[in-house]
């Protein structure tokens, strides 16, 4: 195999020998060195932007981690407690963004166990324990998410804090969104609303309707979702969060997406990147390139599809981003179909259906279904196609009448 990594290759082959036979062993490594290799030669024109966006190095994480342990360090000496806990949560936030998700989750971690040991200051327990559900929730793991979330809401509730509450809800209207469960979704997202309505948070109202556009979007309510995006934007562009901006014109991007307007969702799409870029704000990058990707792949542009998705990829092995491995998985899959590569093709859906399962992303398991079924449909295996198929419009029927 044609691999810069041959001592994993090699490792890989001797632990798997041991549980499938030699002729599986080497029809899995062929199928692994065609797929490697399959665009290496294929030509495509490619623009200037696109070459570097492509060609984007990954910031080095360890010059993240000697310039915010030596904040730490230095701040501590100059801040009052309350004041130097908030800082640690701002970093955590920080590297989140950056996609340096074990950082995040350290950072957020020790100060818990600073706060633990003071029993006071629930303001900032409350927060943390919010923060540390964010980091679950960029890695799929819904059941730790929710066990922060609702910690967090107890304080929050406790304290009478209706912005802290808003935030929780809104956090839950994000986990439900994510996975497929729109009504609960939606439900949390208009209580968060409600609540922010008694206090004046400019952010915290820009999350919300953001949040709100992207379930509008999947509900195919298109006029609703472009007004909460609008609205959304210009808190942003207000308060001066690019972060929040940038992912925003990645979601104005899937809503073109939807509506078949693909010059326009390549647009916001470039948008997001680009000022992503300009900042290191990895999971924006990596979501955005999986959108410009799908874009290719309807644009019969199989070789720049492919090349935005090994660079989606490289982000999100990065930053542990599991929902977008299996968006990856489902667009290879896209791709391989239109090659005829069909083996292929159903090996990259399987592996979607499968990671899509594992973290209860109904939605993109109903998405990658559908792909399935339509790919063995039109290999003329029908009856293996039903299963699929039929998986995927309960889903879609389900929503529809919801």
């Amino acid at each position: 195999m044609k691999n810069n990594n041959m001592h994993i290759v090699n490792d890989l082959k001797n632990l798997i020998i041991n549980y499938i036979s030699e002729n599986q062993v080497e029809e899995l490594f062929n199928s692994l060195e065609e797929n490697l290799n399959l665009n290496e030669d294929k030509e495509s024109v490619i623009t200037d932007l696109d070459k570097s966006q492509i060609e984007y190095q990954l910031p080095k994480g360890i010059q993240y981690r000697l310039m915010i342990d030596k904040t730490v360090t230095h701040c501590e000496k100059l801040l009052e407690d309350e004041q130097y806990f908030r800082l640690i949560l701002d970093l955590s936030q920080l590297m989140l963004f950056a996609g340096e998700n074990a950082f995040s989750l350290e950072l957020a971690e020790n100060l818990m166990a600073k706060l633990s040991q003071l029993n006071k200051f629930d303001a900032v327990v409350a927060e943390t324990n919010l923060m540390i559900s964010k980091i679950y929730w960029a890695q799929a793991y819904w059941d730790e998410c929710l066990q922060y979330i609702s910690e967090a809401m107890n304080i929050f509730q406790s304290l009478n804090s209706k912005t802290g509450i808003a935030k929780c809800e809104n956090m839950l209207g994000t986990l439900y969104g994510e996975k497929g469960e729109f009504d609960k979704a939606q439900k949390h997202l208009v209580n968060a609303l409600i609540y922010l309505k008694e206090e004046e948070d400019i952010l915290s109202h820009a999350m919300v309707l953001t949040n709100l556009g992207i379930i509008n979007t999947v509900q195919g309510d298109f006029e609703k979702a472009i007004w909460n995006y609008k609205n959304s934007v210009e808190r942003y562009v207000t308060i001066k969060d690019n972060r929040r901006l940038s992912r925003t014109y990645h979601n104005i991007g899937m809503l073109y997406t939807r509506m078949g307007k693909y010059d326009s969702a390549l647009d916001e799409f470039n948008k997001c990147i680009t000022l992503s870029l300009e900042n290191d704000y990895l999971s924006n990058c990596a979501v955005a390139y999986i959108g410009k990707a799908f874009i290719y792949t309807k644009l019969k542009n199989s070789a720049l599809a492919d090349a935005y998705t090994n660079k989606a990829m490289e982000i999100a092995n990065k930053i542990n981003d599991t929902l977008s491995i299996a968006d990856i998985y489902k667009i290879k899959g896209m791709i391989n179909s239109d090659l005829e590569n069909f083996n292929l093709s159903e090996e990259f859906f399987e592996d979607s259906i499968r990671l899509n399962h594992d973290i209860e992303s109904k939605l993109n398991e109903a998405e990658s279904s559908a792909e399935m079924g339509k790919l063995l449909h039109d290999n003329n295996r029908d009856e293996e196609a039903k299963k699929y198929s039929s998986a995927a419009d309960t889903f879609f029927n389900d929503l529809k009448s919801s």
